[in-house]
């Protein structure tokens, strides 16, 4: 740290009282200069803004040392990955041949026509069953006594509501 020196500040008020604006201004620049210069330490303004209550701390995930475990972890995985990647490309590699290639493409398409087939069956098997279950209700008598069943569960539904309804009341002021 550096001290003033005397005789800048004496310079400087000497010429102060005498008017000599020019002179004056130069000893107090250079009484400027020697004072120490003062900075906060380093986070000053962080800790500040947060004792406040300006900022919201967010804490560091990468400080909770169980993650860093982890991420030590799965770089070391990463690392044996690399060491298994040149064979499993050798691998691939041998797979790609033309007599490979249309093997594969017919393997795709016998697959997927058995997937048509299987998917075919299933919507036959719901046809035969949407049939079964539609040729009852092409029967009048039938149809009327299902309509009379709908007529019943919806006033069945009705009163349970008004029921309801009045239970709540009675207990509760409506609003």
């Amino acid at each position: 740290m550096r001290q003033p020196r005397h005789d800048a500040l004496e310079r400087w008020l000497a010429a102060e009282r005498e008017d000599r604006a020019d002179e004056a201004e130069a000893a107090l620049l250079e009484l400027f200069a020697a004072l120490p210069l003062m900075a906060p330490p380093a986070g000053f303004a962080d800790r500040v803004l947060v004792r406040a209550g300006l900022v919201e701390t967010r804490p560091d995930p990468f400080a909770w040392r169980p993650l860093r475990v982890v991420l030590a972890l799965c770089l070391v995985a990463t690392g044996f990955g690399a060491l298994w990647l040149p064979p499993v490309l050798r691998f691939l590699a041998g797979l790609w041949s033309v007599s490979g290639v249309v093997r594969g493409g017919m393997r795709a398409v016998t697959d997927a026509a058995a997937w048509l087939a299987s998917a075919l069956r299933v919507w036959d098997f719901l046809l035969t069953l949407a049939h079964a279950l539609s040729r009852p209700l092409a029967v009048p008598q039938v149809m009327a006594v299902l309509v009379g069943c709908l007529l019943a569960s919806g006033l069945a539904f009705r009163f349970l509501r008004d029921q309801i309804t009045g239970e709540r009341n009675f207990y509760v002021d409506p609003i």
